[in-house]
This record gives C-alpha cells, sequence and structure tokens, in this order.
C-alpha cells in the first residue's frame, strides 16, 4: 500500500515538475516575442530538448508501470516461468529472466534524457555568451563612437538588452535543466522500487527458476541418486536374477513340451502307420478272399454244370443209340424171314437209291454237326473271352486300387513330411526370433548402461564444475560451508567414482548372463536337430514300411492274377475236353446213319442246355463282378475311413502345434 502511494506521489510531483519547466520556458520565450528573434529561437529549442527528454521519461515511467503490473500479477503457483515471461514489456524481458535466474545484469535505463539535462544547461549557457558577446560589441561601439553622455547612454541602451537576451536564455536552460533532471531521479525511484519488488520475488516466489535453487536441485539430486545407486545395482542384479530362472523356466518348459510333443508323434505317426498297414493288408487279404470265395463256386458250378452236361448228353446219345441199334436189331431179326426174298430181290434195286440217301443223310448230319460245333466253339470262346476280360478288369481295378492306397499313402506321407517341415520350419524361425531378441535385449541394456555411465560422469563432472565454479565466485564467505561440505563431496566423489566401476560389473555379469543363455541356445538347437532326425528316421521308416506294403500288394495282385490265369486254362482245358468227347461221340453217331436224326435232336437240347449253363456262368461271374465292386466299395470306404482318421491324427498334431506355439507367445508377452 505504501508503495502505490509513493509512486502515486513520485508521479504527482514529476508532473508538477513538468509544468514548472514547461511555464519557465513559455515565460521567458514571452518575454522575447517581438524583441528578439535569435533569443525566441534559443528559448523554443530549449523547449524543444526539454519535450524530448520528457517525452523519454514517459516512455521510461510505462515501461515501469508495466513490470509493477507484471510483477504483481505472478500466478499462484507458477509452473513455468515462460508462461508469466509474456507478461512483462519485451524490452525487460531479457533483463529479468536474468535477474531471476541470478545473473546480475543491468536494466535498460535512460538514454538521451541525462545527455539533454547537460544540453539543456550548455543551450542557456550559450545564450547567455552570446548575449555577452552583443553587449560587448554594442559598449565597445558606443565607447569609441562618441564622447557625449547622453549619445553613450543611448548607444549603451542595446548592450544593457543583450545582458536581458544573455540571462533569460540561462534562466530557461538551468530552470527546464533542474526539473528535467528531477523527472528523472523520480523515474529512476520508481524503476529502482520495481527492481527491488522483483528481487523479493525472485527470492521467494520466483526462487525454483533461479540459477541457484536448480544448482542445489541438482546438489540433492545426485545425492540422492548415490544413495540410489546401490539400490538400482541391487535392483538391476535382482531383475538379472529374475530374467535368468525366467529363462530357465522357459527352457524347461520349451524342452517338456518339445519331448511331449515328439513323444505325441511318435506315437501318432506309429498309430497311423500301422492303422494304415493293417487296413491295407485287411482290405487286400479280404479283397483277394472275396474274389477268390466269389470265383472258386462259380467256376465249380460251372464247371459242374458243364460236366454234367456233358455227361448227360453222353448217356442220353449213348443210351438213344443203344435204343436204336436194340429195336433195329429185333425187328430186323423179325422181319428177316419174311421179307428176305423181298429184300433180297429189291436189295438188288434199292441198294443203289439207299446207298445215295445214306451218303445224302451223312453228309447233311455231318455238315449240321460241324455247324453245331462251330457254334459251341464260338460261344465257349466268347465265354472264354468274357472271363479274360473280367479276369483283366479284376486285375485292372486292383491295380488301380492299390495304386490309389499308395498314391493316399504317399499323400499322407508327403503331409506328414510337410507337417515335420514346417515344425522344423517354425521351430528354426522362433529360435532365430529368439536369438535376436535376446541379441536386441543385450544390446538395448548395454546401451542402456552405457548412457547411464555416461550420463552418471557428466553429471558428475557437471556438478563437480558448478560446485569449483560457485566456491570460486563466493570465495572466502563460502568457506565454512565449504568446510562443512568437504566430507559429503568426498563421499559423492567415492560413489560417482564407484558408479562406472558397478556398471562395468553389470555389464560383466550380463555378459556372462547372455553367453550362458547363447550356450543353452545351441544346446536346444543341438536337441532340436537330434529331434530332427529321429523324425526323420521315423519318415525313412514310414517309407521302408510303404514300400514293404507296395511290394506285398504287388505279389499279391499278381497272385491273383496267376490264380486267374489257371482258372481260365483250366476252363479251357475243360471245354477242349468236353469239345473233344463230342468229336468222339459225333463220330459214333455218324457209324449209324439210321440213328443221327435223334442223335441230333438229343445233341441240339443238349446244346441248349450248354446254353442255358453258359448263361448260369454269364450270370455268376456278374454276380463276381457285383461282389467284387462291392468290395472295393468297401476298401474305398475303409480307406476313406482311415484317411479321415490320419486326417484327424494330422489336425491334433496341429493342434497341439498351436497350443505349444500360443502358450510360448503368452509366455513371451508374459516376459
Amino acid at each position: 500500500m505504501s508503495s502505490a502511494s509513493s509512486r502515486t506521489s513520485h508521479r504527482a510531483l514529476s508532473i508538477g515538475a513538468f509544468v514548472v519547466g514547461l511555464a519557465v520556458v513559455a515565460w521567458v520565450a514571452s518575454g522575447f516575442v517581438g524583441t528578439s528573434a535569435f533569443a525566441l529561437g534559443m528559448t523554443l529549442l530549449i523547449g524543444a530538448v526539454y519535450l524530448a527528454g520528457a517525452w523519454e521519461l514517459r516512455r521510461f515511467g510505462q515501461t515501469t508501470a508495466a513490470l509493477d503490473t507484471a510483477l504483481g500479477s505472478v500466478p499462484q503457483p507458477l509452473t513455468a516461468l515462460a508462461d508469466w515471461l509474456p507478461r512483462v514489456p519485451e524490452g525487460l524481458r531479457n533483463a529479468v529472466r536474468q535477474r531471476i535466474e541470478g545473473e546480475r545484469s543491468a536494466f535498460p535505463g535512460l538514454v538521451l534524457t541525462p545527455y539533454l539535462v547537460g544540453l539543456l544547461v550548455m543551450l542557456g549557457m550559450l545564450g547567455t555568451f552570446l548575449g555577452m558577446v552583443v553587449t560587448f560589441k554594442g559598449a565597445v561601439f558606443a565607447l569609441e563612437g562618441s564622447a557625449d553622455l547622453n549619445a553613450i547612454r543611448s548607444a549603451l541602451a542595446a548592450p544593457i538588452k543583450g545582458l536581458g537576451l544573455s540571462f533569460g536564455t540561462s534562466v530557461a536552460g538551468v530552470a527546464t535543466s533542474a526539473m528535467l533532471g528531477l523527472m528523472a531521479t523520480l523515474t529512476r525511484r520508481e524503476r529502482t522500487q520495481s527492481l527491488r519488488a522483483l528481487d523479493v520475488l525472485a527470492a521467494t516466489t520466483l526462487r525454483p527458476f533461479s540459477a541457484a535453487h536448480q544448482r542445489h536441485q541438482s546438489f540433492e539430486a545426485l545425492q540422492r541418486q548415490a544413495e540410489a545407486m546401490p539400490a538400482a545395482a541391487q535392483h538391476l542384479q535382482t531383475l538379472i536374477e529374475q530374467m535368468e530362472r525366467r529363462s530357465q523356466q522357459l527352457d524347461e518348459q520349451l524342452l517338456a513340451r518339445q519331448a511331449e510333443f515328439q513323444r505325441e508323434a511318435a506315437a501318432a505317426y506309429t498309430q497311423l502307420a500301422r492303422s494304415v498297414e493293417r487296413s491295407l493288408i485287411d482290405s487286400l487279404a479280404a479283397s483277394t478272399r472275396a474274389a477268390v470265395d466269389s470265383l472258386q463256386p462259380v467256376v465249380q458250378q460251372a464247371m459242374s454244370g458243364v460236366a454234367a452236361e456233358s455227361a448227360r448228353l453222353h448217356e442220353g446219345v449213348s443210351a438213344a443209340v443203344q435204343a436204336q441199334l436194340t429195336g433195329l436189331s429185333a425187328r430186323f431179326e423179325a422181319t428177316t424171314a419174311t421179307v428176305a426174298d423181298t429184300w433180297t430181290r429189291a436189295l438188288a434195286q434199292h441198294e443203289a437209291s439207299s446207298q445215295c440217301l445214306i451218303e445224302a443223310n451223312v453228309q447233311g448230319l455231318q455238315q449240321q454237326w460241324q455247324h453245331t460245333s462251330e457254334q459251341a466253339d464260338a460261344r465257349q470262346q466268347a465265354v472264354l473271352q468274357a472271363l479274360e476280360r473280367t479276369a483283366n478288369t479284376l486285375a485292372e481295378r486292383s491295380n488301380e486300387q492299390s495304386r490309389r492306397h499308395m498314391d493316399d499313402v504317399s499323400r499322407l506321407v508327403a503331409q506328414a513330411e510337410a507337417l515335420v517341415q514346417a515344425r522344423a520350419d517354425s521351430e528354426k524361425t522362433w529360435t532365430q526370433q529368439h536369438g535376436q531378441r535376446m541379441d536386441e535385449l543385450a544390446a538395448l541394456w548395454r546401451s542402456e548402461l552405457q548412457a547411464l555411465r555416461h550420463d552418471e560422469a557428466a553429471r558428475g563432472e557437471a556438478a563437480v564444475q558448478r560446485l569449483g565454479e560457485l566456491q570460486t565466485a563466493l570465495g572466502s564467505q563460502l568457506a565454512t560451508l565449504g568446510q562443512a561440505l568437504e566430507a559429503p563431496m568426498a563421499r559423492l566423489m567415492q560413489t560417482a567414482s564407484e558408479a562406472p566401476k558397478a556398471a562395468a560389473e553389470v555389464i560383466a555379469q550380463l555378459r556372462e548372463q547372455m553367453g550362458r543363455l547363447a550356450e543353452r541356445d545351441n544346446e536346444t538347437l543341438g536337441e532340436r536337430a537330434e529331434l530332427v532326425g529321429q523324425i526323420g528316421g521315423l519318415l525313412q521308416q514310414v517309407q521302408q514300411t510303404t514300400g514293404e506294403q507296395r511290394a506285398a500288394i504287388e505279389s499279391l495282385v499278381g497272385s491273383a492274377t496267376e490264380v486267374l490265369d489257371r482258372v481260365g486254362r483250366q476252363f479251357a482245358d475243360t471245354v477242349g475236353a468236353q469239345a473233344g468227347r463230342a468229336e468222339a461221340m459225333a463220330e459214333q453217331a455218324a457209324a449209324n446213319a439210321s440213328q443221327l436224326a435223334s442223335l441230333a435232336e438229343s445233341f441240339q437240347q443238349g446244346t441248349q442246355q450248354l446254353a442255358g449253363s453258359h448263361e448260369q456262368l454269364v450270370q455268376s461271374l456278374q454276380k463276381v463282378e457285383d461282389a467284387i465292386g462291392q468290395s472295393l466299395a468297401r476298401s474305398d470306404e475303409q480307406l476313406a475311413y482311415y484317411v479321415a482318421q490320419a486326417r484327424e491324427v494330422i489336425d491334433l498334431s496341429i493342434s497341439a502345434q498351436q497350443g505349444i506355439v500360443e502358450d510360448l507367445r503368452q509366455l513371451r508377452s508374459k516376459s
């Protein structure tokens, strides 16, 4: 309140002094109006200089008032000096910042006013000197120009006026200089009060922004940091131990999961190979047994039918021939006596005609028998060709089924190899990523420790340098404080010198830990290589088993082909034998020309029965083909079932691997 009242009184006094000085200039100038243009000009020049000084003082006072306003509006609390400095006038910001920071810098002061104060005095003296020159010239002219007293008086009037000129400008100059000096003094006093208020704020409210306070805080921070360094080193050592334990746990979990995966994969592949082997062997054995079982009764039935028909035909022909011969013998014996003469007489007549008729009948029967034999041979050949085609079709289907089985097994093996390769690639990729991350982590630790060491060294050097400067600047006034701080500074220097050693020890420990981790990673890679080798051996065993199965399938197919060929040959031999027997019977029937008609009829019936038996054989072969188709369908269903089981095993393996990868990701994210 007192400072505000003093500023108000100073401002009022400055205004009064300005008015007084301006009034003196106006009074002196009014005295020279119409009398002396030179004196009037000098007075106006003095007034202009006075106004220029007053204008500078006004600007200076406005700056001081703005500074007072800024000092009175400091926010509480002030977080940043830059938030308050824009309120300070632009010309004083740098000086105010330096004053707050503790540097005793000079504030901008009055530039022209001190010079103008002296200039006003010099202008007044210049007017005085000019007036005295005019006075002395007039006096010399009056004394030299006339000896009369009245003339001398009139001549001395002009020099007296010159004295008025000289003393009038002196009064104006001295008065304005005095008033301008008074106003400058009052303005400087206001500025001094403002600077005192700034010093008070710099020592209280604005002290956190001073360099001394910051040095003190830096010193305290260094002390706290030096005190916290052992705890930080201990915490870092604990962190390293935790990371080592975590790495050991990860390695153990990884090894356990690898062993579990190896066991599961080996069991799954072994079970898959066994199931595929069993399914192939069972399906091929069942197919072969079904084909043999289906063909054997049909062939036996066909052969028995053919044999039975041939036997019946032979018996029928023999019985018919025997009956005819018996009847003929009886009738010949009965009528021999009665017609002996008739036959004797007509024998000569009919002998030629009977001989011709018999020859014609024999030729016709022979042609009919040959035609029937050719038809039977054609039908038997067609049956043999159908059997061969059926056997070839069965062999081709069996081969195709075997090839499909082998292709499916090859695909399963290829999928297993791709799965193992993908697993090995994923393990290799994870190992590389893990190594890269560990290298990055080690590099990050090294860089952080190096930066920490450099920062500690830089801070220690900066603290030592600042303390040295502070001791040099304060000198003897802080000698006692220096003696009191000698022991803490010695401990601080010792701690600062021990900090790089501790950092070097930590780096050495980190290097040892990284070396052990690298050795463990190499061991893990070796174990994974062994695992890949075991999986390769398992694949080789699977391939060997597949080759053996392929050889077994080929041998089974060959044996089935041989069986079918042997059955075909037996059937052809049987048909040939039956044809031979039929030809023998035809030769026997040709011996008796009279019974050829009945023999032809009976043979035609036998041929029809043989055609029926052939049709039954074709139907039986169709049933065999249907049975083989059903067995192939069952084999396809079994193979599809085994493929589905293999897919389920592969899906389970993939899901297990995904679970392992997900667990590893979770462990990595946790770490």
